[in-house]
């Protein structure tokens, strides 16, 4: 029989501290302060209070609204139905792959919305035993909220010439007029701050107070890539169109930044160390590809269908990877938290010996790394 020493009292609090201080230590958990100073939020995300969402929820809507209101004014955009000429490209524009997408989106969400519910009243009566185990579910509800509103527009873009907020736009070149989706674009400004605390502040900890500079500045660069649509000086449209890009490269970088500090805070043995920091590098790959969609729809080389089909399926694959690359995350969180418990209890093990036949016993906590 083998025997094991047993450590004393003193040894073995030791032993546990260092588990918990070192192996079992959430890197989501970590949250760089304005000075870059890293401190222990104690959950899965950044703590905020009511009055730091208040203020971050009534920036991001104030700075929404203010844009769009301002480039509403300032170009006046006519409904596409009033114009002949993008009337007829809109009713050449078939509404049956927005109907084939609210089918499968209906079901998505509703996949989404039973799962949530289901892990909320599970979790629900652990709240005052495991800390943080509540914080987990923000996430969960606002993947729902972007495919909801995801519902709402493609069922809005099924209705063809009824549709609601389609407007007329102007090509390059003044060569002719064409539909511009407004209803994507108001789609845009709701899921894509949303898209961003999902990426910044619950996949990597960062505060909303630094999540709100490349949101805010993100729905302003797509109200003005929006209002370039209209006008029809072609310099002045350049013109925006270069600001809009500028403005995507700033808060490309901000969004970067979270990454690369994510990676260097982290300990090594975290849980989906290297899937958050590619969520906010995917998010700005994805907008450089809808820049791209954008730039060549408005030089006029390629159709309203087109532009709407590369817009469907970028708007529902961003929405779909995020929900799975979070179901990915919340596996390694729970995998992880069993884990804590498992090693912080007393749980004897039976080993056999096949050599000899012999049994020993020993105990895990009698046991050192």
């Amino acid at each position: 029989k083998r025997t094991w020493p047993r450590p004393s009292a003193r040894s073995q609090t030791q032993t546990r501290a260092a588990r918990n201080s070192h192996s079992m230590m959430d890197a989501s958990r970590l949250d760089r302060g304005r000075w870059g100073k890293i401190k222990d939020t104690g959950s899965a995300m950044a703590p905020e209070d009511s009055g730091s969402a208040f203020k971050f929820i009534l920036l991001w809507v104030g700075s929404t609204a203010a844009a769009l209101a301002i480039g509403w004014c300032s170009v006046r955009p006519t409904t596409c139905v009033d114009i002949s000429e993008c009337k007829e490209q809109l009713e050449a524009v078939p509404g049956l792959l927005n109907a084939g997408v609210v089918c499968g989106l209906v079901t998505i969400f509703l996949h989404e919305v039973v799962g949530c519910i289901t892990n909320y009243m599970t979790a629900k009566p652990l709240e005052t035993v495991i800390n943080g185990v509540m914080d987990a579910f923000l996430p969960s509800v606002l993947v729902c909220v972007t495919f909801g509103i995801l519902i709402l527009e493609n069922a809005d873009l099924v209705l063809g010439t009824d549709a609601f907020l389609i407007h007329t736009g102007n090509d390059v070149g003044q060569r002719g007029t064409k539909p511009v989706n407004t209803i994507i674009i108001v789609e845009w400004l709701i899921t894509v701050p949303i898209l961003i605390i999902l990426a910044g502040h619950s996949a990597l900890g960062r505060s909303l107070a630094e999540v709100s500079v490349p949101l805010v500045v993100t729905n302003i660069y797509i109200v003005i890539s929006w209002c370039a649509l209209f006008v029809v000086d072609d310099t002045l449209r350049w013109a925006m169109v270069a600001v809009a890009f500028a403005m995507y490269g700033w808060a490309s970088v901000d969004m970067a930044k979270w990454g690369v500090y994510f990676l260097k805070e982290a300990p090594l043995g975290v849980h989906t160390r290297r899937l958050r920091p590619a969520l906010c590098i995917g998010l700005i790959v994805i907008f450089g590809f809808y820049g791209g969609v954008f730039m060549w729809s408005m030089m006029g080389q390629m159709t309203s269908f087109q532009e709407r089909a590369w817009y469907t399926a970028m708007n529902v694959g961003v929405k779909l990877s995020m929900s799975m690359a979070y179901r990915a995350i919340r596996a390694g969180s729970y995998h992880e938290m069993l884990v804590s418990l498992v090693l912080n209890q007393n749980v004897p093990f039976q080993r056999g010996e096949v050599s000899g036949g012999s049994l020993c016993r020993f105990y895990a906590s009698d046991m050192e790394n």
